[in-house]
């Protein structure tokens, strides 16, 4: 096994801010629950020394593989890596076959901690395993020969894959020292505490997730509570039982989670019927454009739901709405650690926190600016808005721009659709793509739904037809990303022919 290979200043670096509240916590603290499964829980002390024990048996891993479900042993691990100087490479357990064998290979992982060996040995065979205890359940350890000669060092501690819709997954390099930043910040924003139960309902493999869910927490002192996804009514990459998810919080008793937009409309669906806790102080929704009526529902129910906005390479969260400052429809002010300016384009260029690029390709300056592809404006008094994406931009036929995302956000406001794509690039009217929430969903009611929106628009970004997807989109399928946005290269492709046949689109009208 080859061994590490760290440039100096980052083995003496010294114990960052994660690693020393951890440790703090264990000793002022040490009975407090820590990290609550669904099998079990760890006190501060028991996390910490867990943490050591796994740290020990990584001192010849240079680039290490966590492919878990959530689970205290995910965090665990997470933390470890951090503790032993490893490069820690969360692989996502919805990436197809093909994603994961590529970013086993980019980052040319020799150590893998897995609760599915048999998925990983058979996509690379040949490798070492070993039983690995972590937090009281036994997981497996697989080594593996890679030629580590030729690759650069830097002080990268942690790569975030994205979801590959376009090609082959991007791995997005992430220091030690922008994650905590990113995780303090957002740690005062939402007020973080000791009395805090954060709940773990995404994927621990999306960044926002495990830092807003994970390290936010450990700074603060508070309880991470990281059920399996089963016991919240999760399946898949999409699927969620309401029934059984109502029971997860009323048992868990939240009191801050991460939720996307179809989620929030969940929590607002259970709040209106009381089956809520009241528990919840802080809900952070992001991920994905949320439209007024949806934020305003859930105000109306009680929710203290707070809009954000963020990206991978910007260490996950950029701009967030807190308690004091609530606006409907803004992501909210910059965190402290960002800065933020409009191009004449429009489009959002964070600086103050930026990646260290993506893995094997060519490094960027932390410090330079960061052109996200965003489109957006800052109001007076510094509130930013996200209006789309720069590059999913329409231009119809008759020379009208519209951000899709607009349109999308004020479909998925209501109840009856749980996804919608929208396009019309070079079309004489915008086609949506949708998906109802259940088989119940009759024609007219989807049609009702389209009316009410079009009202609230104006006449060159109304829906003038649609089509009914055959299913929901999913990731597997290329038809969704990771933050539960749709790919709509997959979409469209799928459903070029329904979209470009529509009588609407046909009879185009020559001026």
């Amino acid at each position: 096994m080859p061994g590490r290979n760290f440039p100096e200043f980052v083995r003496s670096r010294g114990m960052g801010k994660l690693l020393r509240a951890l440790q703090h916590n264990a000793g002022s603290t040490p009975d407090k629950t820590a990290v609550t499964g669904s099998c079990g829980s760890l006190t501060w002390k028991a996390l910490h020394d867990e943490v050591l024990a796994v740290s020990a048996t990584l001192q010849d891993c240079r680039v290490l593989g966590l492919f878990m479900e959530n689970s205290p042993a995910w965090v665990v691990t997470d933390l470890s890596a951090i503790h032993a100087e490893v490069m820690n490479v969360p692989l996502p357990g919805f990436f197809s076959d093909e994603q994961i064998q590529h970013a086993i290979q980019d980052a040319g992982i020799d150590t893998i901690i897995t609760d599915n060996p048999d998925r990983i040995s058979s996509l690379f065979p040949g490798g070492r395993e070993a039983g690995l205890e972590i937090a009281g359940k036994l997981y497996t350890q697989i080594f593996f020969s890679v030629d580590t000669a030729d690759r650069q060092t830097s002080d990268t501690i942690k790569v975030t894959y994205t979801s590959g819709t376009t090609g082959n997954p991007r791995g997005v390099q992430l220091s030690l020292g922008m994650i905590e930043t990113v995780a303090g910040s957002l740690a005062a924003a939402a007020d973080a505490g000791k009395q805090d139960r954060a709940l773990v309902v995404l994927p621990l493999t999306i960044l926002l997730e495990n830092i807003g869910s994970v390290y936010v927490p450990i700074l603060a002192g508070a309880e991470i509570l990281v059920p399996d996804a089963a016991d919240l009514g999760l399946s898949g990459s999409s699927q969620v039982d309401a029934g059984s998810f109502a029971a997860a919080m009323q048992r868990l008793g939240p009191t801050a989670m991460i939720v996307p937009p179809q989620l929030l409309k969940l929590l607002v669906a259970l709040a209106e019927r009381q089956l809520l806790p009241d528990s919840l102080r802080f809900i952070a929704v992001g991920g994905a454009p949320v439209g007024i009526a949806l934020l305003e529902a859930a105000r109306e129910a009680g929710l203290p739901v707070h809009q954000g906005y963020g990206l991978s390479e910007a260490g996950s969260v950029v701009a967030l709405n807190t308690a004091e400052n609530n606006y409907l429809g803004s992501v909210g002010k910059p965190l402290p650690h960002a800065a933020v300016r409009i191009k004449e384009s429009g489009e959002i260029v964070i600086t103050g926190a930026a990646f260290n690029g993506y893995l094997n390709e060519s490094a960027i300056n932390p410090q330079a600016e960061l052109a996200t592809g965003d489109l957006g404006y800052l109001d007076e008094e510094g509130y930013l808005y996200v209006t789309g994406r720069l590059r999913n931009r329409i231009i119809t036929s008759f020379g009208r721009n519209v951000s899709p995302e607009w349109i999308e956000s004020e479909l998925l406001s209501d109840p009856l659709i749980a996804q919608a794509a929208v396009f019309g690039n070079d079309l004489p009217c915008l086609v949506a793509v949708l998906v109802p929430a259940s088989q119940d969903v009759s024609k007219a009611d989807i049609e009702s739904v389209i009316a009410d929106v079009n009202e609230r628009l104006p006449d060159y970004a109304r829906i003038g037809t649609h089509v009914m997807a055959s299913s929901p989109f999913s990731i597997t399928s290329g038809e969704m990303a990771v933050s539960g946005s749709p790919c709509r290269a997959g979409i469209e492709q799928h459903y070029f022919e329904q979209i470009h046949n529509q009588p609407e689109v046909r009879n185009e009208q020559v001026l």
